[in-house]
């Protein structure tokens, strides 16, 4: 008996491999939240563009479902995501713009429009296949929250010849995309093949590290069910690798292109959305039925039953954790999404919001409570760096108080995977200096312009 050697895909230089701790939520089917939330808080910036403009007052009702705020030329609407009745909108806490204008709506009723299958959905026209993608509100739910349609929208001169799902998932503890792909196989690959037919594409990738084959066989199995006509679509498995899932690296790894620094995919032919993204267009196009919920994975060591959750966009994060067994008492840490580029969170009184799908609560000491010691220049952040920066010279002149002379060290071009951080043998809050040489550079960047 032979065993098939599988050969991995993956990127070129860099990279990390942490523990993945999967394992407690790999296997766990996604639950729907029960009860549903007694309200919910959307803001009206859960996207990269304008804010959403409300079109709903204090003391109307609304129904789940309906569009209660637009999004102008370039933002995202938003949706009811549960029934009940709007409450003052103004200023609530938000995940990482400290506070926002949100709507409130009290829940006082479970009832949802309906969105019927429109028959013809395979064949609509291009332009109203975007409209319903930009009425759903998608957005990026990789993380990016740029509005879908105007990602679908290709600038002029524009050629792409490959579409690229994103279903790697490298970060550690998340599995909301393995579940998803397992689940609803079918609708993901849908919503690929339509939008690659949107913009022109024949031939899509779907890029799943290799530790989640069951879901590269479900997508396989749901491609053949599916009339593909002149499109092919190949699930690739890819190898388990730190950040396999990013999306310059994705792209290395499954067309071997490599994009220029400060380029979009677009630059080498190539168009790149997450799979949750994919699922979500297909429901749009076929039904025209907006984006209302996100998956969540709640995990972590201070979580007392770890889980899958499929909860209204909106739920605040202590309802997730109620929902999972309630916290335990040493938990040190709350970080929204995974471990490496998540958001370190101040509270749970804080909405789930379009571009989030993971809470992560830990235990422990966290980095660098005892402080970080001097760079020993060990060459570590060097080598593991995906896009070949030098964090170790960054934090040097970050430290010496010569920010703008970090330029030529690359901290604009970083995009904050952490791979540096995780490997420093002195604790040196790599990711952090790289941060704050960016912030120093596009702001004299900035100031030179207006001047």
């Amino acid at each position: 008996m032979t065993i098939e050697r599988i050969e991995l895909k993956t990127f070129g230089r860099g990279g990390v491999h942490p523990s993945t701790h999967k394992r407690d939520t790999a296997l766990l089917p996604v639950e729907a939240m029960s009860p549903l939330p007694p309200e919910v808080w959307l803001p009206l910036v859960q996207h990269l563009g304008e804010p959403a403009t409300p079109l709903v007052k204090k003391g109307d009702r609304v129904v789940r479902g309906q569009k209660i705020a637009d999004g102008g030329a370039t933002g995202a609407p938003l949706h009811a995501t549960i029934s009940g009745k709007v409450k003052p909108i103004d200023k609530r806490p938000h995940p990482t713009l400290v506070s926002v204008d949100s709507i409130i709506i009290a829940r006082d009723g479970e009832e949802e429009q309906e969105f019927p299958e429109d028959p013809g959905w395979r064949t609509l026209p291009r332009e109203e296949m975007l409209e319903r993608i930009r009425e759903a509100g998608i957005v990026g739910l990789g993380g990016a929250a740029f509005p879908t349609f105007r990602k679908l929208t290709l600038p002029p001169g524009a050629r792409v010849d490959t579409f690229i799902l994103n279903g790697a998932e490298c970060e550690p503890y998340l599995t909301s995309d393995h579940r998803l792909m397992l689940e609803e196989p079918l609708a993901i690959v849908e919503g690929a093949l339509a939008m690659a037919r949107l913009i022109g594409v024949k031939r899509v990738l779907v890029g799943i590290e290799a530790d989640k084959m069951p879901a590269v066989e479900a997508l396989r199995t749901a491609a053949r069910d599916v009339p593909l006509g002149e499109q092919t679509f190949e699930a690739v498995p890819c190898e388990v690798r730190y950040p396999q899932g990013a999306e310059r690296q994705l792209v290395t790894a499954l067309t071997g292109r490599v994009i220029p620094p400060r380029s979009l995919p677009s630059a080498v032919g190539v168009l790149v959305q997450n799979v949750a993204t994919a699922q979500a267009v297909h429901l749009a196009i076929r039904r025209r039925r907006p984006l209302l919920d996100r998956i969540m994975t709640v995990s972590g060591p201070g979580v007392l039953q770890p889980k899958n959750l499929r909860v209204p966009i909106g739920t605040l994060l202590q309802a997730l954790v109620d929902a999972c067994g309630g916290m335990r008492p040493d938990t040190t840490r709350l970080i929204a999404g995974g471990p490496m580029m998540g958001r370190a969170l101040p509270r749970l009184d804080l909405p789930v919001v379009k571009g989030m799908n993971g809470l992560l609560l830990l235990t422990g000491r966290g980095p660098m409570e005892n402080g970080f010691g001097p760079c020993i220049q060990c060459g570590r952040c060097l080598d593991s760096c995906p896009l070949g920066l030098e964090p170790d010279q960054v934090s040097i002149r970050v430290e010496a108080g010569k920010i703008l002379d970090t330029d030529p060290y690359g901290p604009i071009d970083c995009y904050e995977c952490g791979c540096c951080t995780y490997v420093c043998p002195s604790g040196r809050p790599l990711l952090q200096f790289m941060q704050v040489a960016k912030s120093a550079l596009r702001r004299a960047i900035e100031v030179k312009v207006k001047v």
